[in-house]
């Protein structure tokens, strides 16, 4: 075994901000109000002052795999029941989910101050030098801050901690603002899904030496299950294990008892323990009473036994207490009455992902979480048998009936063969109340004969999706959004083409879609299909679309943007409509062949399923729309209705675009969609993610509006990728393919102005340009460059936007034509004022002043822009990293300005073994205003299929390095 202190892992909340937590000197009244919110565990055991075994953590991570810990032949699963009874946390009731857009401003309501310049995070040693000493006139509401503090600090140092261990995530004071109301949420599931990603990381990555989880939670429930554990914690077998609630306290004071006798064993010695272990507890904690758990925690006890999602912001984990059902006392159980739990596709493991702490299909399948409860199938050997409740006739309850076979022998106690409530310690466990709000309609449904179980089952999936679609409307997402389908029990979530739950473009009751036979990968069917459909698509998932056949494809029914209700039959490899007139269907199935060539074929075969004749009609129709449109467009046909997503970066990461379509739901009459450039170059799939863009411009062109980037020019595209990729995909046509995407590209416009409080473009704000005198006979015109007094500098009007030349292959670096490179290339800055980008050799750089003047001078809220990636923020001081696919750079007294970005795990080619591994981003605005955005993170689509690159991405230079100005083509 390697030395002890090889591998340790740096806990974030390590013994020196354990030390301050129990130096803080909590005031009685801070403490009376902590009272009954699982808080008080955490200051109890702080007051224990005990520090962490990092041998006995480091040897139980090291015993981590695939999702569990496995121990000798053993393996266990974290559950919900060891949060409860270990940290009285509740682990039922309001997901702990916000958002941190205005994180700072409501620290600045709740404390009457922040930290200065620490973006949406603040140190420990701020809250505790500031609130730990409550001026002793104040009482009542008025020591809440003091209280909320505190339990921030509790939040950052042990329960939550963060990797930048001395600091605190202020999106947490959504859910502690109210004091009164934090014990209604559910704290102990979100601390299980932020420990299960810490486990995940750090078993990825044991010699980074980084761990940030709730480590004494952690011990705690694997002493509980593996006595040897705690005997050679110890160095004895006959102490009491501990048996008052919360468990925590109990084994705190087991800790101070070993730190008194002063031994402590070797991580060798605890390794050796957890690889030899013969005696494993499987029902931990039937030495308890019923009396153990306060009242208000009982009914929380069906949680253990529900398959669901764990929360925590922009964390979920998997409940799965199938996965280790051996330790609530069963052999089996029966996945067929269970819905699946969904899991979008964004990381290829078994445990916990990071996710946009606000999206609503998460929060969705917290609020279905009682549905998904498991059926136990057989009673272990010489364990208690359950006594069950009779069903409640009101409840989504699951029993059979004992057949002839099972039939107890004389002398036994006859078992009921299933059941998904099942007794507890504790008395028996509280049926629970599937559907409280009015007008719902409640499941009841009973196995009585096994020879009929599939089909019952088929009831239950159908009852079951019912009582889902209700439940939606609690997050008011309109039913008609939201598709179910029924997916394969066996199969493991990571391993699904799409979510369970996929948002269809369904919201414009005028249009029907249904997905073309032939188009795959299976895109989710109509509610009155799924049941059939979805596993027969499922089985066709890998199979490649039919060639020189005509599939039938769905009619469209006539909306705004397609009057034709008879869409033509489409050809495989893909045709161009005769009618010249594209339909939902067709961009669907571009969609779809797509996806399927990226994983079947190799780049040059790309013409076989997309012709050059088929590009050259879509290039061209999208070019005459493009070309009319004004520099900056103007959206602001909004009806109450309807919704604008914005798009960053995107570079071509075809499946990731795909993903954020599906995710966010297709463009509809009421779903607006604003990409904000970069759609090409260092991914592999550059040309497939605009054309894709393309056809749904040419199809909704009210709908979608396509900005300009930096990369879509031909110097970009000639160094990162994009010319080359071309070049492969298309062969001796590929010259012409090339030029047809350039000549595109300068048809893009370069801003866009949404309802009339939101700019955005791809780099930013930009300049004023002072009017050129006429060109005098016999004088030469000279060129405004580079100007080296910034002083000069001023910003422009959305006036000078509109008339300057946008056509054109690079925005000009110097001369009349500035404000196009101003607008692709410039960057915000913390240092203000208005400034060349000098490290760019392009566009501006400017302060939160210009911000501030800008949104004031144009009546402006918001300005979102894009163009910075997680390699570009690495060499930004002072400007926030994109670890979640946007920052907030800017909050001025007009507004914000945010930076965008919807490229996650970027860039696809690294040279580095150590990935950036950040999320993309994209951004909802809605009624009434459209300024106000709502976040959704997401990861990237994983395993992506096997690409070469197109550029030499270990040695071509950074997008942030100095440009090559002499290679760059400013003329048409």
């Amino acid at each position: 075994m390697a030395n002890d202190q090889e591998y340790l892992p740096q806990i974030s909340s390590t013994n020196q901000q354990l030390d301050k937590l129990m130096k803080w000197n909590v005031d009685k009244r801070v403490e009376c109000r902590l009272e009954g919110t699982g808080f008080d565990t955490y200051l109890k055991y702080a007051r224990l002052t005990v520090k962490h075994d990092f041998a006995m953590l480091n040897a139980i991570l090291a015993c981590y795999k695939k999702g569990r810990f496995i121990f000798s032949k053993w393996k266990y699963v974290l559950g919900l029941e060891d949060v409860l009874r270990i940290t009285g946390l509740p682990i039922d009731g309001n997901p702990v989910t916000g958002s941190n857009l205005d994180s700072r401003e409501l620290a600045w309501k709740i404390f009457g101050i922040v930290e200065y310049n620490k973006g949406t995070k603040c140190s420990l040693s701020w809250l505790k030098s500031n609130f730990e000493i409550v001026p002793p006139q104040l009482d009542g509401k008025e020591i809440d801050k003091y209280v909320i503090a505190y339990m921030l600090y509790l939040l950052g140092a042990c329960i939550l901690p963060d990797k930048s261990r001395d600091k605190v995530c202020l999106m947490y004071l959504h859910t502690l603002e109210n004091v009164d109301n934090v014990k209604n949420y559910a704290f102990g599931a979100a601390m299980l899904a932020h420990l299960q990603n810490a486990i995940e990381g750090f078993s990825e990555s044991p010699k980074s030496k980084r761990f940030c989880g709730d480590a004494a939670f952690l011990t705690v429930a694997i002493m509980e299950y593996i006595p040897e554990l705690a005997y050679k914690l110890m160095k004895r077998n006959n102490f009491a294990k501990p048996d008052k609630f919360p468990l925590l306290i109990g084994w705190g004071e087991v800790y101070k008892q070993r730190l008194e006798s002063k031994y402590r064993a070797s991580m060798e010695e605890y390794v050796d323990v957890l690889k030899n272990i013969e005696e494993v507890t499987w029902q931990p904690y039937a030495r308890l009473t019923e009396s153990f758990l306060p009242d208000w925690l009982k009914p929380q006890l069906i949680m253990r036994l529900s398959r669901t999602v764990m929360i925590c912001f922009n964390y979920v984990a998997y409940h799965r207490p199938d996965k280790c059902i051996k330790k609530f006392g069963f052999r089996k159980v029966d996945l067929s009455a269970c819905g699946k739990v969904k899991r979008h596709q964004t990381k290829a493991m078994s445990g916990p992902e990071q996710v946009d702490y606000s999206t609503k299909q998460y929060v969705l399948d917290w609020e279905c979480r009682h549905i998904y409860l498991i059926q136990c199938i057989d009673v272990l050997p010489n364990s208690p048998t359950p006594d069950l409740d009779e069903p409640n006739p009101n409840s989504f309850a699951m029993r059979s009936s004992t057949t002839p076979e099972d039939a107890p022998a004389p002398g036994q106690t006859a078992t009921p063969a299933s059941s998904a409530f099942m007794a507890t310690p504790f008395g028996h466990m509280p049926t629970p109340s599937l559907i409280e709000k009015d007008g719902w309609s409640e499941a009841q449904v009973n196995i009585e004969d096994e020879e009929v179980q599939t089909s019952e089952a088929q009831v239950r999936t159908s009852q079951a999706q019912a009582c889902i679609t209700q439940i939606t409307q609690a997050v008011q997402t309109p039913p008609s959004q939201l598709v179910f389908s029924v997916i394969d029990q066996e199969a493991e979530p990571s391993t699904l083409p799409w979510p369970v739950l996929q948002h269809s473009s369904t919201a414009d009751p005028s249009i029907s879609h249904q997905a073309s036979p032939s188009c795959n990968p299976p895109l989710a069917a109509s509610q009155d299909q799924q049941s059939a459909a979805a596993p027969a698509e499922l089985a066709e998932a890998a199979k490649p679309p039919v060639i020189n056949s005509l599939p039938s494809i769905a009619t469209n029914s006539e909306s705004e943007d397609n009057p034709s209700s008879q869409s033509p039959q489409l050809q495989t490899p893909i045709g161009w409509p005769p009618n010249g007139k594209l339909t939902f269907n067709w961009v669907r199935c571009l969609m779809s062949v797509f996806d399927w060539a990226s994983r079947h074929l190799e780049p040059t075969q790309l013409p076989d399923v997309f012709p050059v004749e088929v590009f050259d009609s879509l290039v061209l129709c999208a070019s005459k729309i493009l070309h009319k449109e004004a520099n900056c467009v103007t959206i602001d046909n909004l009806a109450p209705e309807s919704r604008v997503i914005v798009v960053g970066d995107l570079h071509g990461q075809l499946h990731d675009l795909l993903f954020l379509l599906h995710d966010a739901g297709f463009p509809s009459e009421n779903r607006f969609f604003v990409f904000n450039g970069d759609y090409v170059d260092r991914g592999a799939w550059g040309l497939e993610s605009f054309l894709i863009l393309l056809a749904w411009k040419v199809f909704m062109p009210k709908r979608v509006y396509l900005l300009r980037g930096n990369h879509e020019s031909k110097y970009c595209t000639s160094v990162y990728g994009f010319k080359n990729e071309v070049l492969t995909k298309y062969g001796d046509r590929c010259k012409h393919v090339y030029c047809k995407c350039l000549g595109c590209f300068k048809d893009l416009p370069l801003a866009s102005i949404i309802g009339k409080h939101v700019y955005t473009a791809h780099g930013g704000i930009f300049r004023h340009m002072p009017v050129m005198p006429k060109k005098s006979r016999g004088k030469k015109r000279h060129k405004i460059g580079f100007n080296p007094d910034p002083n000069s500098l001023s910003l422009g009007s959305v006036e000078e936007l509109n008339k300057a030349r946008r056509s054109v292959l690079d925005p000009p670096w110097e001369g009349p034509n500035l404000i196009p490179g101003d607008v692709l290339w410039s960057d915000p800055s913390m240092t203000y004022g208005l400034s060349l980008n000098t490290e760019r050799g392009i566009g501006l750089l400017w302060g939160p002043d210009c911000t501030e003047a800008f949104l004031k001078k144009f009546q402006l809220k918001l300005i979102i822009r894009s163009h910075e990636g997680p390699d570009a923020r690495e060499k930004r001081p002072g400007l926030g990293g994109m670890d979640e696919g946007y920052t907030i750079d800017h909050i001025v007294e007009s507004g914000k300005l945010i930076t965008l970005f919807s490229a996650p795990d970027y860039p696809q080619f690294q040279g580095t073994n150590e990935r950036y591994k950040n999320k993309g981003a994209y951004i909802i605005l809605e009624p009434p205003n459209f300024d106000d955005p709502v976040f959704h993170s997401f990861e990237a689509i994983t395993p992506r299929p096997k690409a070469n690159p197109f550029y030499n991405f270990e040695e071509v230079i950074d997008s942030d390095e100095e440009l090559d100005f002499t290679s760059m083509v400013t003329s048409p």
